[in-house]
């Protein structure tokens, strides 16, 4: 998406380009004009739609049969460190590309039989339980500090690893231990190897636990005055271990005169899929979804890009914003979602089978499903000035076990209310018969209140968490999380719990674009979610934050090893890493593993808990209430460390 930001001399100054960059401008300023006032008009609902026609000359994509470049390998570690950019740091508003503009269709339009009731989601007094104190991501300040501006809005990004946090905003990237101690942080460009000069957008990633390795992708396009052809790049990396400060393979693939706009990523255990929205560079016009299809085995294993077996589909004018599912259990069936572009009560889900190695990549099924209507939502209404709360498009898509879920923002009257406000609209889809039937179709709305950019993943017992941005009147931007237990009755939602409140005014109406969940790997009754907050910074005041979530005590909320919910069975304590009764393999509370720890442990091998004491029993998680080989083997795999 192009990015302006205000210059001294009263022009617009493009989100890629450096002071330096300066004598570009010129002519490019009437054209900047248009963009600004076709994404302002958007913002406002104006019907201005987008722009559809031929191609600009010399347009070049994938579809014309351009391959994958690289892969270049990039060890994060070895990145440039991070340091203080000298000089008063530029903010940059980013412009949002314009959706297309549907009917609007009237708030409370029924859904379809399977999809139950259709009412808006009910609070119940349960919330979502936070695991641990969550611990403070990044911020504009970082922005500015590494990058030399600020940027808004955000796009925060987490994934979570078996021993790592990575966090991606734009245009930085930062890695934590999971007790959330940083550990490296740099810029996305020199991650994703952007060139010179571009401007660089729309992170995202996640760690795919069914291969062990970590996913991601950015873009960057150029905006070149005269008959210079603009140039963009889709960027794409896969990590070679499960250590996202190691090495990665990073690729890409070029585009002449249009760019690949507010991408996704999706994997399968065979594929991995990337959509994005086709535009213009130099206009709103719009060409259509691109949707790419890559032998998952292929890019895992680093081959080059001209041997990485690929599928293009044609793209789609009758689609905008397809979003590809991250698949959390094996399969090998894609599935992508979006809103109809004309009808807002018409959920399209889509089902891409077959392999570009083996050549049979089709979509199997795009059926079309009636939901509450999908609307546009007004600015959330906050205290200091209203912030954006997006469009009608879809935000994220997850799949697990025949179950898929996707989330938008949305227009709606909360029951009670008599204002139409921003709702946070939550589906889930059963994918297993031929058409997938809708099982929950959750407005979730309350009085004077709004909610906005839904990110959303089930653990492995089918609970759902959300993150999301709250605000009203009377509070400051502030992030919140919900969700539901799988045996909850359907379409209703638990109580927030709220995870950051907001300082400050937000100084921008931009906000977004979007919210992420990631599930733990090691405990996958345990979630991470980042939400975005009104943070008292020097530049746009926003700022991030990371915490984790389990509606059944799955988290480890100490970061010992071992989930809450074993450390209540084993007797210790699971807010405390060291001390009395606080780590389990340390039997004798003096921090460290030893051989009296063995002594204690072999003495009781072979009996039952109870009657036997549960403290020897630290193995399997939960524990099994039996002192066998599990637990002697968790110990001796300890043995020696000490806590810390």
């Amino acid at each position: 998406m192009p990015l302006f930001m205000d210059t001294p001399g009263g022009g617009k100054m493009e989100r890629g380009e450096r002071p330096s960059d300066a004598k570009l401008l010129g002519a490019r300023i009437g054209r900047f004009a248009l963009l600004s006032m076709t994404a302002f008009l958007a913002l406002l609902g104006t019907p201005t739609g987008l722009t559809q026609g031929t191609e600009p000359a010399g347009a070049v994509g994938l579809r014309e049969g351009m391959q994958l470049e690289g892969p270049a390998r990039v060890v994060v570690r070895a990145l440039p460190a991070a340091t203080q950019t000298a000089g008063q740091p530029q903010e940059i508003v980013r412009r949002p590309r314009p959706a297309p503009q549907a009917p609007q269709e009237a708030q409370g339009a029924a859904p379809d039989a399977n999809a139950g009731d259709g009412s808006f989601a009910a609070q119940t007094a349960l919330a979502p339980a936070l695991s641990g104190t969550g611990f403070e991501g990044l911020d504009d300040g970082n922005d500015s500090a590494l990058a030399g501006f600020t940027l808004t809005p955000p796009d925060p990004q987490v994934a979570v690893g078996p021993n790592h946090v990575f966090e991606m905003v734009n245009v930085i990237g930062r890695i934590y231990t999971r007790s959330g101690a940083p550990v490296q942080t740099f810029t996305l460009g020199s991650f994703f190897g952007v060139p010179a000069g571009f401007s660089d957008s729309d992170p995202r990633v996640f760690y795919d636990a069914l291969s062990g390795r970590w996913f991601a992708s950015f873009v960057s396009f150029v905006d070149l005055s005269g008959s210079q052809t603009d140039k963009a790049r889709l960027h794409l990396a896969i990590s070679q271990t499960d250590d996202p400060t190691g090495a990665w393979n990073v690729y890409f693939v070029s585009f002449d005169q249009v760019f690949p706009d507010y991408e996704a990523i999706g994997v399968t255990t065979d594929k991995f899929t990337v959509s994005s929205n086709i535009f213009d560079i130099d206009s709103p016009s719009y060409f259509g979804v691109e949707t790419l299809v890559l032998e998952k085995g292929d890019v895992l294993a680093g081959l080059p890009g001209a041997s990485v077996h690929l599928f293009a589909f044609p793209r789609r004018t009758d689609r905008f914003t397809v979003r590809p599912a991250q698949s959390l259990s094996v399969g090998t069936d894609q599935f992508l979602v979006t809103r109809d572009r004309n009808v807002a009560t018409t959920l399209t889900v889509i089902k891409v089978t077959g392999t570009p190695a083996a050549g049979n990549v089709t979509e199997a099924f795009a059926a079309n499903k009636m939901i509450i209507a999908q609307n546009a939502p007004p600015a959330s209404v906050a205290l200091g000035g209203n912030i954006d709360s997006g469009d009608q498009r879809l935000l994220d898509a997850m799949w697990r076990n025949g179950r898929l879920w996707t989330s938008a923002s949305a227009a709606c009257v909360p029951a009670g209310d008599g204002t139409t406000r921003s709702c946070a609209h939550l589906i889930e889809v059963d994918t297993g018969p031929t058409p997938p039937n809708v099982l929950e179709d959750i407005m979730f709305g309350e009085v004077a209140q709004y909610y906005a950019w839904p990110a959303l993943r089930t653990d492995a017992s089918g609970d759902l968490y959300v993150s999301l941005t709250h605000t009203n009147s009377l509070i400051f931007p502030e992030a919140r999380a919900t969700g539901r237990l799988a045996g909850d009755p359907p379409n209703t939602l638990n109580g927030t719990t709220l995870l950051r409140a907001g300082d400050i005014a937000h100084n921008s109406t931009r906000w977004g674009d979007y919210l992420a969940v990631a599930v733990d790997p090691l405990f996958t009754e345990c979630v991470w979610l980042v939400g975005e907050y009104s943070k008292n910074t020097p530049g746009a005041h926003w700022g991030t934050f990371i915490a984790r979530s389990s509606q059944r005590t799955g988290c480890d909320g100490d970061s010992d090893g071992w989930s809450d919910a074993a450390e209540v069975i084993i007797g210790t304590n699971p807010a405390l890493a060291c001390g009395t009764r606080a780590w389990p393999p340390d039997i004798n509370d003096d921090h460290s593993v030893d051989i009296s720890d063995v002594v204690v442990l072999t003495g009781n091998f072979g009996r039952r808990v109870p009657p036997t004491p549960a403290r020897p029993n630290i193995a399997p998680d939960p524990p099994d209430g039996f002192i066998d080989v599990t637990d002697i083997a968790r110990m001796t795999g300890l043995f020696g460390q000490r806590c810390s």
